[in-house]
């Protein structure tokens, strides 16, 4: 079950890393390495909005073969590497956008399209980390949107969102860290696809993931933190009434307060009042103009929400048991819809032992 949280974490973790700058959004507060080292404290604010917009209303194709969309937004983010650093305060008060969307009249020669639609903001990447205090205001938005019109489909379309808000990693350690994700804030994935003509004999992928209150660390002292915001997915394709395809594959994971380490000193994380929502869904627009949902053929559907996640690594070096202190409590609604030919998980306070 872990192994696919941990793609996504290693997805989340890899666009925090490798930030150069994303066109339409604003500039990113990104500091230097030797700069963020030096620092005896780091204060980031957020405010504001991020808009990554990319529109293509494309009438001939002619002789492209494929196309590919990336927008990106970046905002309060800490990448000094393997280096110490002392502490770090984060606060989110804004909206991320990133937009991807294609109108088509004919594919033409194309063989494949792909969007990707990403947001990150609140991430600290360093080696030995002091005191860390995220947060997530009330109001704040991370919205990843790909938006694909077309009239047949071509060998492959693939669409994928990303949001993550309140990430820290380390290889080696973390002292103290505090992370809040507010009740009226939300991480918000859409991937829609219309098909407007009669399809064709291609593959529909569309995949969304939230991350919210991540830490990943060898060793982690003290945590204290709390989700009560919304994290929902939709992954929504609609066809025509005798459209054809190949095979439909939709996949969304909401993680909400996940935290990995080889030991854990003492842990406090709760959850409340917000919900994650996946919503996977095929419509087909009948001929009197009515949707329906269908879930055959080939169409796999696969939903997972995780709250109040702990896995402890490796066994201590000298081979010691380690006891931590945890209190979690979670009070928090968890929905799916569709889950034809694929997997449903929902988790709530879940500890994994790995020794």
């Amino acid at each position: 079950m872990f192994r696919s949280l941990r793609v996504s974490l290693a997805v989340a973790c890899g666009v925090a890393i490798v930030v150069p700058g994303f066109p339409a959004a604003e500039p990113l507060e990104l500091l230097a390495s030797d700069e963020a080292s030096r620092s005896t404290q780091i204060i980031q604010r957020f405010a504001g909005q991020q808009d990554a917009t990319q529109v293509l209303n494309w009438t001939a194709p002619s002789l492209a073969v494929g196309v590919r969309q990336t927008a990106s937004n970046a905002g309060n983010v800490v990448d000094i590497n393997d280096k110490a650093l002392k502490s770090v305060r984060q606060d989110f008060d804004g909206k991320q956008l990133s937009l991807n969307e294609i109108v088509l009249n004919t594919v033409a020669a194309l063989e494949s399209i792909e969007q990707d639609a990403s947001n990150i903001g609140n991430a600290v990447i360093g080696g030995d980390i002091g005191n860390v205090e995220q947060y997530f205001a009330d109001g704040s938005v991370q919205h990843a949107m790909n938006h694909l019109i077309l009239p047949e489909l071509p060998n492959t379309v693939r669409q994928s969102g990303l949001n993550t808000m309140n990430l820290v990693y380390s290889e080696q350690s973390v002292a103290l860290s505090s992370q809040n994700f507010t009740k009226q804030a939300e991480q918000v994935v859409d991937n829609r696809l219309n098909i407007t003509g009669a399809g064709g004999g291609g593959a529909i992928v569309q995949e969304g993931t939230n991350l919210g209150n991540i830490i990943i660390a060898r060793n982690v002292d003290e945590v204290v933190r709390d989700f009560s915001g919304d994290q929902v997915i939709n992954n929504v394709v609609t066809l025509q009434n005798g459209a054809r395809w190949g095979s439909i594959s939709q996949n969304g994971i909401n993680i909400a307060n996940y935290i990995e380490a080889e030991s854990i000193g003492y842990l406090r994380q709760t959850s409340s009042n917000g919900q994650q929502i996946v919503n996977n869904r095929v419509e087909q627009v009948t001929l009197d103009g009515l949707t329906q949902t269908i879930t055959s053929p080939n169409i796999t559907q696969n939903s997972n929400n995780y709250v109040n996640v702990i896995v402890l690594k490796k066994a201590l070096p000298d081979g010691t048991s380690q006891v931590v202190d945890v209190l979690q409590s979670a009070e928090y609604g968890q929905t799916v819809q569709g889950a034809n030919a694929g997997a449903v998980s929902q988790t709530g306070n879940a500890v994994v032992i790995e020794r």
